[in-house]
């Protein structure tokens, strides 16, 4: 028994301290400190490379009425004013709009801070580089939003590729079905528009244009089910469903997302008044909800390859500290779906990686 406990915490510090030197050897800038962002302040950049003396545009939402908020540029990971005055800046005007910043600045990495009313109150940050030429960086991965999709006949779902990294040169995608009679594909760049055609099983497959990545999600197409079953599958659904922080679990309230949108189905199910109208609605309703659910679901497996590795920590260690509003984000590694990659999402990974 001794033995047995003595290698569950071997394994547990192993862990522990996997996933401690991963945070330690991340990049510094990712721990630079900026503020809580108020509702709809954010910086874009219009690209990530700029060469050098080429205008660096940025679009910007969100800056105060007073016209004293302002963006600056500083080398990566440097924190005004103790880094000292800025290379480039500007006062941005009201609301939302852009700017642009004349580009002198010699090759190298930068940070294009949104700062508050003449001061240096960070509440975002962009990097970006000034090179000589423009450098390829090529495409590395694709993975799509959901790996499993059943539909009805005449349905329309969405399908989104990921191509990583974020800043590749071209992340444009290609998308085929192996059986277009049961599944049709109509692309609109990183997504896909699938029709139901007819009962039966077929493969999407997304193809990157560079480096000929795929991914490919499984669809399953059946014959237009009634309100109650569609009532019974999603409520079978929500029994078999557990909530935690772990592999193959869902993100804590999305359970009860999904009884009230079943809740709501059935109440127009047993509405003997319901117009046919009314229980398509119903119908639509709950399965955008089902969808959702099965978005909900957390995933380790960040690279699609059907099995749990370092690989995948390597994508969640690789975003650390990003949030959705920057140009790198990588959804995928928010594993646990909060809006942020942080110390839980690499404690899932890690852990997964164990069992």
């Amino acid at each position: 028994m001794y033995k047995k406990r003595n290698r569950k915490t071997l394994r547990l510090i192993g862990y522990f301290a996997s996933v401690m030197m991963l945070i330690f050897n991340l990049s510094a800038a990712s721990f630079t400190p900026v503020a809580e962002a108020a509702a709809g302040q954010t910086l874009t950049m219009d690209k990530l490379q700029y060469l050098k003396g080429e205008a660096i545009t940025l679009s910007y939402t969100g800056a105060g009425a007073n016209g004293a908020d302002w963006v600056g540029i500083y080398k990566a990971g440097d924190v005004p004013p103790n880094s000292g005055v800025s290379l480039r800046w500007d006062y941005i005007k009201s609301g939302d709009g852009k700017v642009s910043l004349s580009n002198g600045l010699d090759p190298g990495t930068y940070d294009a801070l949104f700062m508050l009313n003449g001061g240096y109150e960070i509440v975002d940050r962009k990097t970006f580089k000034v090179v000589e030429q423009i450098e390829h960086v090529p495409v590395d991965g694709v993975t799509l939003d959901q790996q499993n999709v059943t539909m009805t006949e005449g349905e329309t779902v969405t399908l989104t590729a990921t191509v990583t990294p974020a800043n590749a040169n071209d992340t444009k995608v290609s998308w085929t079905s192996s059986d277009p009679a049961v599944v049709s594909v109509t692309a609109a760049g990183g997504s896909a528009s699938l029709t139901g055609n007819s009962p039966g099983t077929a493969t999407v497959t997304a193809v990157t244009y560079d480096g000929n990545f795929t991914s490919s999600a499984n669809v399953t197409v059946v014959a237009d089910l009634t309100l109650q079953n569609i009532i019974e599958n999603a409520q079978a659904k929500y029994d078999a469903a557990v909530e935690g922080n772990e592999d193959g679990q869902y993100v804590a309230g999305s359970k009860a997302q999904l009884q009230s949108a079943i809740d709501a189905a059935r109440a127009t199910a047993n509405d003997s008044n319901a117009t046919p109208e009314q229980v398509n609605q119903a119908k639509a309703a709950l399965k955008a909800a089902i969808q959702l659910f099965d978005k909900q679901k957390i995933s380790a497996d960040l690279n699609g390859d059907g099995r749990i590795s370092i690989g995948d920590l390597a994508i969640v260690a690789g975003s650390y500290g990003k949030q959705p509003d920057q140009a790198d984000w990588n959804e995928k590694a928010d594993v646990n779906h909060d809006g942020k990659v942080d110390v839980i999402d690499l404690q899932i990974v890690a852990k997964a990686t164990l069992q």
